[in-house]
């Protein structure tokens, strides 16, 4: 966070600072060119006047080939004067340094603003022009420029980010005046955001976050105008508390504090702006858009997800998320999920929803619903997961391994699998009779030894009645453990 007139980058403008690569194209007089590279360049753009700080780092591909990447970072508060000293320093140096076998790019940061170095003074100083305009004001915390492309494929990019959440139109209408003051920047992609430091373990829904952009994302990039989207915006925020916003040109999504106040806020919005789609959610349920599909869900689309997750919201859920196919609702207590889960069966979902998921807040790095883990908070575990057809059957599954956590039930016509814990071989009779009359032919079986390891876990398929273990994989071994658990199965299941 930065105070006053003094300026660092925050970590999310940190992790997208600009990069320079050195390629090259021939020998080098260093076996190590791309290290030794980055060492002349931190040594020798250091010693100059104005700049504080040179990052610079290489790649050896092969004896006297290699890569380097190289950041200058200027004094704080220099003055306009300075910085473009600075720079076209820095990029004289570039330009000097550059021989048969090897070639500098560079890049800038002054103020928390980073752009890259162009091959000539004119567009430095262009780039400069935007960057002046902005980095003197105190409501911004810093951004990043980038230039047209020479060739015209690309429209430039000016991305600025405001130091509170009341500044934020404002810096949209800064933003977007330092693109129109420099001829043939009107097709930049500018963006305005502002978002606040939340701690890991919150729920993404609590983390503020708000953005205005000329560009709507997974689209064909084209640019437009957002005024009505931004009135809409505004007036939604003076009537609630706003949390999470994106306002592009004809959408508008909004997460409010409250749930209870989503209906009167997407009233407002759209008499503000009639003709955008606008997508509000709050409190616990968040509105999600599916990754990669150039075809952006309309409002319209989320109706059937609205209609269920008005059913998950009750005693004992965390969070609702949703798509217009999916619905993932976040439960703890496994009591409270098969209850959560049979109401939502009761509701008779529907198309487009092709998902539905209760249960703890879904693990990807640890297996079925975490059953591949052994620390105490994850041994009272239970997710029930099925297709609308195939959701009470889950459901059922899910009841008959009850006693079996941490455990899980995945239901749909192109995947049956359950995942289970025992917590020593003697259970598995006890657990065969639980299990036997709900498992679908044609499921997977996924049984755990607790607190063994992967060595006391075993993976089983029920064919016309009979389980069969699943070959081992190459390298693998069937331990001790896996042999006694895969026996005790089978006898019980088959015989």
């Amino acid at each position: 966070m930065l105070w006053g007139r003094r300026r660092t980058r925050s970590t999310a403008l940190t992790a997208t600072t600009l990069t320079a690569v050195l390629l090259l194209t021939g020998c080098s007089a260093h076996v190590n060119a791309g290290s030794a590279g980055a060492e002349k360049a931190e040594r020798e753009l250091s010693a100059l006047d104005g700049v504080q700080s040179v990052r610079g780092s290489g790649t050896n591909n092969l004896p006297f080939a290699g890569e380097v990447s190289v950041r200058v970072t200027a004094d704080d508060d220099l003055s306009d004067a300075d910085l473009r000293r600075v720079t076209h320093e820095v990029g004289r140096w570039i330009h000097d340094a550059s021989g048969p076998g090897t070639t500098y790019h560079g890049s800038m940061e002054a103020d928390g603003f980073g752009f890259f170095l162009e091959g000539r003074a004119s567009e430095n100083d262009e780039l400069l022009s935007v960057v002046d305009r902005l980095r003197g004001d105190d409501r911004w915390l810093g951004g990043d420029v980038d230039a047209p492309s020479a060739s015209g494929t690309g429209g430039g990019r000016i991305a600025l980010t405001a130091r509170d959440a009341d500044d934020l139109v404002s810096a949209w209408d800064a933003v977007r005046g330092a693109a129109s003051s420099i001829p043939g920047w009107d097709t930049a992609s500018t963006t305005a955001s502002w978002s606040a430091d939340q701690p890991d373990d919150l729920p993404s829904y609590q983390t503020p976050d708000l953005r205005i952009a000329n560009d709507v994302a997974g689209t064909d990039d084209t640019v437009g105008d957002p005024t009505p989207e931004i009135a809409a915006y505004e007036r939604v925020r003076a009537a609630h508390e706003v949390t999470r916003a994106s306002v592009t040109p004809g959408r508008l999504l909004m997460h409010l504090a409250d749930l209870d106040d989503v209906r009167d806020a997407t009233a407002i919005a759209q008499q503000a702006a009639p003709d955008a789609q606008v997508i509000v959610d709050g409190g616990i349920v968040t509105k999600d858009e599916p990754q990669g599909d150039d075809d952006l869900p309309d409002a319209d689309d989320y109706a059937e997800a609205d209609r269920l997750a008005a059913v998950a919201v009750r005693p004992g859920v965390t969070a609702v998320s949703l798509t217009p196919t999916l619905v993932d609702v976040t439960v703890a207590d496994p009591d409270a999920v098969l209850a959560t889960a049979t109401a939502l069966a009761a509701a008779a979902p529907a198309a487009p929803v092709t998902s539905i998921r209760v249960g703890p807040k879904a693990d990807t790095t640890n297996g079925a619903d975490g059953a591949d883990r052994d620390a105490a908070d994850d041994t009272n575990r239970l997710s029930v997961d099925g297709s609308p057809a195939m959701l009470s059957a889950s459901i059922q599954i899910g009841t008959a391994l009850r006693a079996f956590l941490p455990a899980s039930s995945e239901q749909f016509s192109t995947n049956q699998s359950v995942a289970a814990t025992l917590s020593d071989a003697g259970q598995v009779p006890a657990f065969v009779a639980a299990v036997r009359p709900v498992l679908p032919e044609g499921s997977g079986l996924h049984v755990r030894l607790a607190d063994r390891g992967t060595g006391g876990t075993t993976d089983l398929t029920l064919h016309d009645g009979q389980l069969t273990a699943e070959p081992l994989r190459d390298g693998e071994e069937r331990g001790a453990d896996r042999t006694d658990l895969e026996r005790a199965l089978l006898d019980a299941w088959n015989s």
